[in-house]
């Protein structure tokens, strides 16, 4: 008879840091101005009462594709992504206004969301993707600012998310349908458990 294996979720963890070239630390961290983030782990956020589901899709002729989770628990809303297929290097994450990925060049989703004051990160700045040899991102994060589901101002359900080619700090729409470093784009839509 053949001898049974078990994989612990700590384990399971240990193996998805292991295939980056570039892991981070046991407990990756990240600082920002604000101090309004703190990256927590990696992979997928357990299905939960208040929580989003985005399932990207390429764009700009990329092969870019992912999944990411929003949950809010207890005033606090986290996030986690899963994204295939990116080039080594740091990479943009944004909320955009609009609910729509229609265009080609995912220009359909409109500006980066905020609703921050003036002077404050935007609401739609997401952490950066960090990306090693083997093309693939996962990051996981509390956010500040958001809410998923309520139909208040601060709720993301329903605006899009982007993935960019790059770091950019101030993405803007191009419109016409010619690739614009905009490599994959989906709607945020509610559902959990």
């Amino acid at each position: 008879m053949g001898t049974r294996r078990f994989v612990s979720a700590s384990m399971l963890a240990s193996a998805l840091v292991a295939c980056s070239s570039n892991p981070p630390p046991a407990t990756p961290t990240a600082t920002v101005s604000d101090d309004t983030l703190k990256i927590t782990g990696f992979g997928y956020l357990a299905p939960g009462r208040n929580q989003a589901v985005v399932n990207l899709r390429s764009k700009s002729n990329s092969n870019v594709y992912g999944t990411i989770t929003f949950r809010e628990k207890d005033g606090k809303t986290s996030v986690a992504a899963t994204v295939w297929n990116l080039s080594i290097g740091p990479h943009s994450i944004y909320i955009h206004e609009n609910g729509n990925c229609n265009s080609p060049n995912a220009a359909s989703a409109g500006a980066v969301w905020n609703i921050a004051p003036p002077g404050q990160k935007r609401s739609g700045q997401l952490p950066e993707l960090y990306v090693g040899t083997e093309g693939n991102a996962y990051m996981q994060a509390m956010i500040a600012g958001v809410s998923v589901g309520d139909k208040k101002p601060t709720d993301i359900v329903g605006h899009s998310v982007v993935v960019h080619a790059t770091v950019d700090p101030d993405p803007k729409p191009q419109f016409g349908g010619v690739p614009n470093g905009w490599l994959a784009c989906g709607i945020i839509e509610q559902g959990g458990g």
